[in-house]
């Protein structure tokens, strides 16, 4: 098979037998299913083929009744073909409106790429989702942005929504989970052009553009370190299946290794982190965290965060013991909040949201998604008031 995009393959097999002459001018081409039979493609590849050959000005598409090969290639695509004529001047007569209508029509679409998310907040996600568009706008698209909210079945109707706009490609932030999205597995063996981001699908031929997580925590496992801790443990949420998360446990035992200590017990919140304003997850969040600090008091001095979403509870559970962040124990994470009015708090490593961005973008838009390629951006270190 040929090293490129399926729906291309297709294009370019109908488009030369419209140029050999093998489809007449005016004629109609064979079904979207038939097609899908004889290329042995889904119907989102035959799909995107069609809208190829119709920015071509190849062929004509007619909501109903079919595509049509044009008479010529310079004919103005909303002229309508003969048998139409009828159906448009009774329209028109009953709708004295529809010229405007009709002029707007005549404006070239612009080409869409489409977004999923899982969430997005000031911690991560905004400065991630701002920059895409921009990018996007700059490069002659325009970005249609989804969210999933961590649902794996929303998620499949986002990107069932998004292909039916006919977007030219998908940019995703998969939804936690041990299990992969057969939607997107299928966007895969279609290949379609999509990337991930934030996540990999391991084993699964897709290119990811994420934060390099491991080196990360690393990072802030040296940091403390350095700043005098000897007993240093980890909090996280439990990983299974969560690529970002696994790299930064790795991450944590790694940098212990090389500085040749011995990691603490760990504590592991047993849910996700996607939805940020259930107080009842944080609440049970803040039990499991002060019953971790109870019970490694004054033998923890150092504590490595995987993620922004649990210092709320981290905070309240210190203060629930009297514990002074700072001081009595040096804390650090991944990301902050930078809209908070005073500023950032934590130490932390912060995901460069803005290059990771411009790279997934970039690579879409240049069909740079294949072969498959994990890309890894640095994470920036922050010096925050808790070392």
């Amino acid at each position: 098979m040929r090293n490129e995009f399926l729906y291309k393959q297709v294009y370019e097999g109908i488009r030369e037998k419209i140029l050999d002459g093998k489809f007449p001018k005016e004629s109609k081409l064979p079904s979207e299913e038939e097609f899908c039979t004889e290329y042995e493609v889904s119907t989102i590849t035959v799909k995107k083929a069609m809208d190829l050959l119709a920015d071509d000005g190849l062929v004509r598409r007619v909501p109903g009744k079919g595509t049509y090969v044009m008479g010529d290639a310079n004919i103005d695509m909303d002229t309508p073909m003969e048998e139409d004529n009828k159906e448009n001047e009774i329209s028109e007569n009953l709708n004295p409106e529809s010229e405007p209508k009709v002029a707007l029509q005549k404006g070239k679409k612009r080409k869409l790429i489409g977004l999923v998310l899982e969430h997005v907040a000031s911690p991560f996600g905004l400065d991630m989702m701002y920059q895409m568009d921009y990018e996007a706008e700059n490069a002659g698209y325009k970005l249609c942005i989804r969210f999933s909210y961590g649902n794996r079945e929303k998620e499949t109707d986002e990107i069932d929504y998004l292909l039916s706009l006919n977007v030219e490609g998908l940019i995703i932030m998969p939804c936690h989970g041990a299990h992969y999205n057969t939607a997107i597995l299928k966007l895969i063996i279609d290949n379609f052009p999509v990337i991930l981001i934030d996540k990999r699908m391991t084993g699964i031929p897709v290119s990811t553009v994420s934060t390099d997580g491991k080196n990360a925590i690393k990072s802030l496992v040296k940091h403390l370190y350095d700043r005098g801790c000897r007993n240093i443990g980890l909090i996280t949420v439990d990983a299974t299946g969560t690529t970002s998360l696994i790299d930064r446990k790795e991450g944590f035992y790694s940098g212990m290794d090389e500085i040749k200590l011995t990691a603490e017990e760990e504590c592991v919140l047993i849910h996700d982190h996607t939805n940020f304003v259930d107080k009842k997850t944080e609440q049970i969040d803040t039990e499991c965290i002060r019953h971790y600090f109870e019970k490694t008091r004054g033998e923890l001095d150092g504590v490595v965060c995987t993620e922004y979403g649990m210092m709320s509870s981290v905070v309240q559970a210190a203060k629930l013991l009297g514990m002074n962040i700072g001081s009595d124990l040096k804390i650090c994470c991944i990301d902050e909040d930078y809209q908070a009015s005073d500023g950032y708090y934590f130490t932390h490593m912060k995901q460069d949201e803005r290059s990771i961005a411009k790279l997934a973008l970039e690579l879409l838009i240049q069909d740079m998604v294949r072969p498959a390629i994990d890309y890894v951006v640095p994470a920036i270190f922050n010096q925050g008031k808790t070392t």
